[in-house]
């Protein structure tokens, strides 16, 4: 069903941060297993699920309360919908583009079976990251032609709409923010491709992937601003896509890690490089 397109799946993994839960830092779960027979039982919190209302697949991240785990996390594939997984609140967000929004869960003696376990007990954070790069980059590919419609939309606005006595486009100011727009959505794509072609010979892509998401999320934001100014009223509405792309990239900027985690995770590799290479010199 997944793969047919009839079902959609969600990744229980962020959890609420007024209660001092995983974040950018996983290593905060507050959400808990223990093996009870051949079942596993987890309870805890989660916030910002995209799309856990209507999913039919979970993925459920929680730290194994069990010393054999090592106290480790655990990653479970579960059914949905599961009385024992209650929807408590889905927030009004900036984005509308997800189906089943960004929703506040509670899991209260959700009980698994052991063999839905996906991988070994206390490994989850290492399974999680072989999603984490491809998901990035999907989700710059995704936006990337959002973009590209937008900035389509706004050339064809400033193209038509006369001011002073000719287009817009012909206004220094407006054209060279539709020039600087190519410029962005150019080195955008070509961030994709390279990223993709690390991914493509079986690396996990860590580094690359947070390089690609940082470089890309922030090209779009100026593409999406450039839209939005270079049609001045007209962008602000919803007689055209190009508002909501604004608000759909602002988000963007957070999903699958912020921008400055990103580059606090970059600057310790670079840290973490000049070590190696200092004791190797």
């Amino acid at each position: 069903p997944l793969v047919e397109g009839r079902a959609r799946s969600a990744f229980f993994m962020t959890e609420p941060a007024a209660e001092g839960g995983a974040g950018s830092d996983p290593s905060m779960m507050k959400t808990t297993c223990r093996m009870d027979g051949n079942h596993w039982v987890i309870n805890g919190r989660k916030a910002f699920i995209t799309g856990a209302d209507g999913a039919k697949v979970g993925i459920v991240m929680a730290k194994a309360e069990d010393v054999a785990a090592g106290g480790g996390a655990c990653m479970f594939l579960v059914d949905l919908p599961d009385p024992a997984i209650r929807i408590e609140h889905v927030p009004n967000t900036i984005d509308s583009s997800m189906p089943g929004g960004h929703a506040t869960v509670v899991i209260e003696n959700l009980r698994v079976p052991a063999d839905q376990m996906l991988g070994e007990a206390g490994e989850g954070f290492q399974y999680a990251q072989v999603r984490l790069s491809p998901a990035r980059l999907s989700h710059c590919m995704r936006w990337l032609g959002a973009c590209q419609r937008a900035h389509e939309i706004a050339s064809d606005y400033a193209n038509r709409r006369m001011a002073f006595g000719k287009p817009l486009i012909d206004h220094e100011g407006v054209g060279f923010m539709l020039a600087e727009n190519l410029i962005d959505l150019k080195q955008s794509e070509l961030m994709i491709d390279w990223c993709a072609g690390i991914l493509d010979t079986g690396s996990l892509g860590t580094a690359e992937s947070s390089m690609a998401k940082v470089a890309v999320s922030e090209a779009l934001m100026r593409i999406a601003d450039r839209c939005v100014q270079v049609m001045g009223g007209s962008g602000v509405t919803d007689a055209t896509i190009v508002e909501q792309v604004f608000r759909e990239v602002r988000a963007f900027r957070i999903y699958d890690g912020p921008t400055e985690v990103h580059k606090w995770s970059l600057a310790k590799k670079i840290k973490r490089d000049w070590k190696n290479a200092q004791s190797t010199s």
